[in-house]
């Protein structure tokens, strides 16, 4: 839908950050499994709603500490690596398509083992990249003061969950928001 407003002449501005149980893990202290099995029925649900193939990366792009829910390692290798990418490709003006390429690779569960191998390679150059110029020119120090950056200015817009979208300074949480964005697009 992002692609879409683009096409449209929108100016989509994207802004990398961590995930939640990351980037804020106080917020994800204590959770049950009923909220899992919630956010899992909801995702699926969404998914199907947008017509889009949809299934859990596997690997997780997380390491998730055993036995606890929403709980992730110390260790991120697989989430750093992502996240250098991710934020390299915005840095070389191809955020979108790296979500549109490389996100659609992980999450439509058409790549198991989607960190083995040219799987990354291969999606990064369909989203017109290379991924070892981009992994060479985008350090894990670098590229976490992007995402520090994009946190606080999430905080700025008025929410800390992701997909945020903001309008003019009207923040749009969730992907159940995109229609009440695109109202309020229209009404301007």
């Amino acid at each position: 839908r992002l692609i879409s407003l683009a096409e449209q002449g929108v100016e989509v501005v994207i802004r990398p950050v961590l995930g939640g149980v990351l980037r804020i893990p106080e917020r994800y202290r204590d959770r049950d499994e009923l909220e899992l099995h919630y956010f899992e029925t909801d995702t699926q649900r969404t998914a199907d709603y947008l017509g889009l193939p949809y299934a859990y990366p596997d690997p997780s792009p997380i390491e998730w500490a055993p036995g606890l829910i929403w709980r992730a390692k110390a260790d991120q290798p697989r989430n750093q690596h992502l996240h250098r990418l991710f934020v390299g490709a915005n840095r070389a003006r191809r955020g979108l398509e790296f979500l549109d390429c490389v996100g659609r690779m992980l999450w439509d569960g058409s790549t198991p083992g989607w960190d083995k191998g040219e799987h990354l390679k291969n999606a990064m150059a369909a989203a017109g990249l290379d991924r070892d110029e981009i992994l060479e020119a985008n350090s894990w120090q670098s590229v976490e003061q992007d995402l520090q950056a994009n946190n606080e200015a999430m905080h700025q817009a008025g929410h800390w969950g992701v997909p945020l979208m903001v309008y003019k300074t009207e923040p749009f949480y969730g992907q159940d928001r995109f229609d009440q964005l695109l109202w309020r697009m229209g009404r301007d």
